[in-house]
């Protein structure tokens, strides 16, 4: 059957998902499947006493037993307050939503349209499960299919199955995001701040389509991840220009350890990893260009560039108990083979980042855990969860070579710029489905002089956010 919307399939098959949930009932009745829901306390069960004389057997309430037992395995189990459903343990799927609404404010002159061109989850429904502890699959949409700018957009967000059953040897494929980047692959949830650092938004490659093996073994002592996308992934799409260019297919890996894991001391919780992408980049003119925290353009490059482009990442993070400690560095590089005014190679254009983040959960939350579930909610008996979070990061903008650099297009120097940024977060978390944030950040260019011509009478300001995001 073929299901058509002029909302697109994924709604459609969100409708189709509830129904099936609406009707599984009377399917499982007819089945002789019982449907029951854990969330509210079910009704006894009484047996009549036989009566006197009334022929029995050891035998007959035998098979009796084993029917009821049979009867309570054959469930279809709907769970109310996780909004999920499952089958016999063999089937599970958990319906998702996220809804945010928040406030933004600037010292800067940053505009509206920079504003909403921020990759982070508006109004997103989806769901995710498993078939036999063997399949596992995850579908997110965004309910607005349209960009900042108004045009088309896909509105896909994590479309893609994986193959489970062997923890050493794994297999997804879909759209998802490329292993890269411990902050870009943290989930809105779980982001100490209302954004991820610049670092990540601006040189990890985030979603794309695509294949990857993955897997750990010894306790997650070693783990790896490796894939190949169709393209350099949505962080570097240039939605404004079509002369700017982006890789085409590309590699991705990483290499991750918690060498600590299994051991009961505080310090155990501790995770590294190393991870790097490789593409071919068009010759053209590079996409990657410097915004500050509300997106707004301080550095556009106008020279081109026609290569490989490369990108390596470190990432460090401790969780003890209620604290936790974060860093990474990412350094992007792309080549300008042949873009000199001789036709000679150029130094390659440079981007690095890197940040250091810490964080303190003053109600006693294990940040291993996740801070989503509070020990004492609002209105159980606490306040909910409340944590403070400090982030210092620093992003520099160049070409490999150093010197004087110059504007030309052609110039094997290229001009340097560096955007140093401290940012101050605070999160409440009243209940499970609720997350209130407040991040303030204060941003300082080291060369006003090389800024985008808006934000020269602003070489440092501070910008705000607050947010309350509801989750499901």
């Amino acid at each position: 059957m073929s299901c058509r919307s002029f909302s697109g399939p994924a709604l459609c098959f969100t409708v189709l998902a509830g129904l099936g949930s609406v009707l599984a009932p009377r399917a499982a009745a007819a089945q002789g499947v019982e449907v029951t829901s854990v969330d509210q306390p079910a009704s006894p069960d009484f047996a009549a006493e036989p009566a006197p004389g009334a022929h029995g057997s050891d035998k007959a309430e035998g098979i009796e037993q084993t029917e009821n037992v049979r009867r309570k395995r054959n469930r279809l189990r709907l769970h109310w307050r996780s909004a999920s459903l499952d089958y016999q343990r063999k089937f599970r799927i958990d319906f998702r939503s996220k809804f945010r609404g928040e406030v933004r404010g600037s010292d800067a002159a940053i505009t509206k349209e920079e504003l909403d061109a921020l990759d982070i989850p508006r109004h997103r429904v989806g769901f995710d499960g498993q078939i036999l502890n063997a399949v596992a699959f995850k579908v997110d949409r965004e309910l607005d299919s349209t960009n900042h700018l108004g045009l088309p957009t896909d509105p896909w967000r994590d479309v893609y199955f994986d193959i489970t059953q062997l923890q050493e040897a794994q297999f997804r494929y879909g759209q998802f995001k490329m292993p890269f980047s411990l902050d870009e692959n943290t989930g809105s949830q779980d982001l100490d701040f209302a954004y991820r650092s610049t670092s990540a938004t601006l040189l990890a490659p985030s979603r794309a389509r695509g294949w990857m093996v993955h897997g750990d073994t010894l306790g997650r002592f070693v783990g790896y991840e490796y894939g190949v996308f169709r393209t350099d992934g949505s962080n570097a799409i240039v939605h404004t220009s079509e002369k700017r260019v982006n890789a085409g297919q590309t590699t991705a890996w990483r290499i991750t350890s918690e060498p600590l894991r299994g051991l009961n001391l505080p310090f155990t919780d501790v995770h590294i990893g190393y991870a790097r992408t490789s593409g071919d980049l068009p010759e053209g003119i590079s996409g990657i260009k410097g915004r500050t925290v509300l997106a707004a353009d301080f550095y556009k490059p106008e020279f081109y560039v026609f290569g490989r482009r490369e990108r390596r990442g470190f990432e460090f993070e401790w969780l003890p108990g209620p604290a936790s400690l974060k860093m990474e560095q990412i350094t992007l590089t792309e080549e300008r083979k042949g873009e000199g005014v001789e036709n000679n190679d150029l130094s390659p254009y440079q981007v690095k980042g890197r940040y250091v983040s810490g964080s303190y959960a003053f109600t006693g939350e294990r940040k291993s855990r996740g801070l989503d579930r509070p020990l004492h909610p609002l209105f159980q008996g606490g306040i909910g969860a409340l944590e403070a979070a400090v982030r210092v990061e620093k992003v520099t903008f160049g070409s490999v070579a150093t010197g004087a650099g110059s504007s030309s297009p052609r110039a094997d120097v290229l001009p340097s710029n560096t955007d140093r940024i401290l940012s101050f977060s605070g999160n409440w978390y009243p209940n499970r489905w609720v997350k209130i944030q407040l991040t303030v950040s204060k941003e300082q260019f080291t060369d006003p002089s090389l800024v985008y011509k808006t934000l020269r009478p602003t070489p440092d300001f501070w910008s705000r956010v607050f947010r309350i995001q509801f989750s499901i």
